[in-house]
């Protein structure tokens, strides 16, 4: 891990997920946020959001940058920097915050 930026050397990242109930993530730098329904991450290849219901995040290893998810997976969306910040701005009903 490169400590003045806090993201691994190697830019791998992977997403598998299992029949729709549970998600196995590498090269993921941070947890964003998440709840029941959505779980927000930055990874090495963007901001990426999984949609879904009953969410848990279940493992997170930040040396490591993996991740397990598990739940109803319904969406998974990566987003370019301008959807990053409208994503990190909007609120519980899809309007904008100001």
């Amino acid at each position: 891990m490169n400590a003045e930026n806090k993201q691994p050397e190697n830019k791998f990242h992977s997403l598998s997920i299992h029949h729709r109930k549970s998600a196995d993530l590498e090269g993921v730098l941070e947890v964003i946020r998440f709840d029941d329904r959505e779980v927000l991450l930055e990874t090495t290849c963007g901001t990426l959001s999984i949609d879904g219901e009953g969410l848990t995040l279940c493992e997170w290893n930040t040396e490591r940058g993996l991740a397990t998810l598990e739940g109803r997976i319904d969406a998974v969306t990566y987003f370019d920097k301008k959807q990053e910040d409208s994503k990190v701005h909007t609120g519980l009903f899809g309007k904008r915050i100001k």
